[in-house]
């Protein structure tokens, strides 16, 4: 930016040279404080008896200066300095930086003629004009190679750093053709100034389809079928026949053996078509799909025509065995919200007599979680089952629980009456719980729940608890837990109290949705399931990342006591398809590690090592870095975006070829004028060495007279 400064003198301007932040009685006292000083020294003094009054009255005055100056130091004067900073407008041109520019056939005029004519504003003598570049990122190089187009944040970037200077314009050269980032029309940023769009690229409809957007689970678990949802684009296509096809690439590299395929008969000039499948995932690992369309018609571009998705298919899906005794409408609420998570396999055994089924099928299975429900001979089943001790249970007593034999098959609750009495009652949130987090709309969710039929026995608990949730008996909240931990070897968890099919339909009467119940019961079983030490190694990352960004990865260590720690060596190395190793080091940052690295499109497998003492911790996992060539997607330029952008902020859409005439008028818009504004720096007075000098030689003045008039 063109910045002139002009020192201002006392003539142009009216300033006091001198400030200070203190009183100007501390001036005054110093003042008559120093004559006070000075009269004592010269009052009487016996060697100025035969000296005249003039030679007295300079030794007063230099011993009255000096005296007076050193007492100034303590009131920290300083000295201002005024300028007048002239500030010329500033026209900031955006200029986007995007493959998509040169992806039709005006290609050569824009790697040559345009940078000329990009150059040639620049060079404007009697106009200030900064270029920046944007795609993916932002820069000041032009060269059409950007991977990825991001307006939003290029709006951002101007919006925070030239918001304290004098623009009086912005100016953006695009197609309007975003694929990262927010809508820029409804991103949140504010100019200083109004935005003029000027319109490159390619206005004209094309035959094309377009494999638009893929919607799937990222995460899903081995043997499950898991919902993919595609939507296609077409423009001009009228009367064409396609093909969709989905291949499993890490299977099927040359997709020659389609996973699903429909024909599809386009009956119209623009059109969107969502085709809805379902996958089913036998293989663990990282799975690469590929969805291809094909036409009977020509197009011009054909690399939109096709698009990879990936799932991530885990094979660690745990098992739970829930156990109860009487058929109630909790244990399908229990099991149908565990089961959505789809990492949860739940088994379900009715404890009774009547149950033709023999117990053995299950008994040998491994099991990560044990639940029983109003299960009154408890160790009877659980003593059969393969390493039980070991397991965390989840104990859910309700009203068919016979608390006899309850209180005989445990040590961590005992009831004091066993009449089986229970009553309707609320809960109440411990807000001092923190085994996990609970959200606002969760707590909200539990305090409007219907009321819980819990027991009315008195009941005490052996072992140190942690309570989640309190008996409320209607505005009063009690003490008496009804959800609570126990620390034990293996951990327990007790609810006393039944009707959580209520809290599940409540759920969806208030939301329509089941949402915050599944999360209430996966939160539970996520801390019975919790495995400290496992646990204290992570290795955070995106399965699937681009190569138009640096590869990210975050790594969590935490010691014995579940303190993050970042004081050890993190090491790691990535291995990709043709066994070629790449190693590196995490960097420490705050209370974790972080890396950040450029890996070449592929697929890569990881092992990620640290040491505290003497246990080693490794983590592994695979990730793909894929070019999603998301410039060669869109190629028709979007001329109503660069409209609405100009009209929101104040602005209007500029000819390209009229651009250089556009910024000639610019100098008449009534905004578009020099700002001027005085700045003040302020310089303590005790850094000029030139005042301690004088000080210096005022003493030396006096020195020098007393020596030749008073003889010391």
């Amino acid at each position: 930016m063109y910045v002139e400064v002009c020192q201002l003198n006392p003539s142009m301007v009216f300033s006091v040279p001198i400030i200070t932040h203190f009183s100007v009685f501390y001036l005054i006292l110093f003042f008559i404080l120093s004559l006070g000083l000075t009269y004592l020294l010269y009052r009487k003094h016996t060697g100025l008896v035969n000296v005249s009054k003039m030679i007295v009255l300079i030794l007063s005055f230099l011993r009255f200066s000096s005296f007076f100056l050193l007492f100034l130091f303590f009131l920290r004067p300083e000295f201002v300095k005024k300028e007048k900073i002239i500030e010329h407008p500033l026209v900031v041109f955006a200029q986007d930086n995007s493959s998509s520019i040169v992806s039709f056939s005006d290609s050569l005029y824009y790697k040559s003629d345009y940078l000329n004519y990009l150059d040639s504003l620049s060079s404007l003598k009697d106009m200030n004009i900064e270029i920046i570049t944007f795609d993916q990122n932002i820069g000041t190089e032009l060269n059409f190679s950007g991977q990825s187009t991001n307006i939003a944040s290029a709006l951002k970037h101007l919006s925070y750093n030239y918001a304290n200077l004098n623009v009086g314009a912005y100016i953006l050269a695009s197609d309007g053709i975003y694929n990262d980032g927010f809508n820029p029309l409804y991103s949140q940023f504010n100019l200083n100034a109004p935005l003029y769009t000027v319109l490159i690229g390619d206005t004209t409809m094309q035959k094309d389809v377009i494999v638009s957007t893929v919607r799937n689970n990222q995460i899903v678990y081995l043997d499950n079928e898991s919902p993919v949802e595609v939507l296609i684009e077409t423009d001009q296509m009228q009367g064409a026949n396609l093909l969709f096809e989905v291949f499993n690439h890490t299977a099927d590299s040359r997709h020659r053996y389609p996973v699903y395929s429909e024909k599809i008969y386009i009956n119209s000039t623009s059109d969107a078509y969502k085709v809805q499948f379902f996958i089913s995932n036998k293989e663990p690992g990282l799975q690469a799909y590929y969805i291809r369309v094909r036409s009977d018609q020509h197009e011009n571009n054909l690399t939109n025509n096709s698009k990879y998705f990936f799932i991530d298919v885990l094979d660690n899906q745990q098992k739970i065995l829930l156990l109860f005794s009487t058929p109630h409408p909790d244990i399908s609420a229990i099991k149908e919200s565990l089961e959505s998570y789809g990492q949860y396999q739940i088994t379900t055994y009715w404890c009774s007599e009547l149950n033709t089924q023999n117990f053995d099928y299950v008994k040998n299975q491994n099991y990560s979680l044990i639940i029983t429900h109003q299960l009154n001979d408890v160790n009877k089943y659980l003593k059969r089952i393969k390493q039980y001790k070991n397991l965390p249970i989840w104990h859910i007593v309700g009203s068919n629980t016979d608390l006899s034999k309850f209180n005989q098959s445990q040590n961590f609750l005992e009831f004091k009456n066993l009449d089986n009495s229970f009553e309707f009652a609320n809960v109440a949130l411990n807000k001092n719980f923190n085994s996990f987090l609970i959200s606002d709309s969760l707590a909200d969710f539990l305090s409007l729940s219907t009321p819980f039929l819990t027991p009315f026995s008195d009941y005490k608990i052996n072992n140190f608890s942690n309570a989640l949730l309190y008996k409320k008996i209607g505005s009063l909240n009690t003490e008496r837990p009804v959800m609570f931990f126990v620390d034990s070897n293996n951990k327990t968890a007790f609810l006393l109290g039944e009707g959580l099919w209520r809290w599940r339909l409540n759920d969806t009467y208030l939301n329509q949705n089941t949402h915050l119940f599944n999360t209430f019961l996966s939160k539970i079983v996520q801390n019975l399931l919790a495995d400290q030490d496992k646990n204290r190694f992570n290795i955070k990352y995106d399965a699937i990342q681009s190569t138009s960004r640096q590869i990210f990865l975050e790594a969590e260590l935490y010691n014995q006591n579940l303190e993050p720690v970042n004081s050890y060596n993190v090491d790691i190395e990535f291995s990709d398809s043709l066994g070629q190793k790449y190693q590196y080091q995490f960097l420490p940052v705050d209370n974790h590690y972080s890396l950040e690295l450029d890996l070449e499109e592929g697929k890569y497998h990881f092992i990620a090592q640290t040491q505290i003492g003497g246990d080693v911790f490794t983590d592994k996992g695979e990730l793909v870095i894929s070019n999603f060539n998301l410039e060669a997607r869109d190629l028709v330029a979007d001329y109503r975006l660069l409209s609405d952008l100009a009209n929101i902020n104040n602005g209007f859409v500029i000819k390209k070829d009229s651009l250089l005439k556009f910024i000639d008028t610019l100098k008449e818009q009534p905004d578009f004028k020099t700002r001027t504004h005085l700045n003040y720096s302020y310089s303590p007075i005790i850094q000029f060495e030139l005042l301690l000098l004088i000080i210096l030689i005022i003493l030396f003045l006096e020195w020098l007279i007393r020596r030749r008039y008073i003889n010391y």
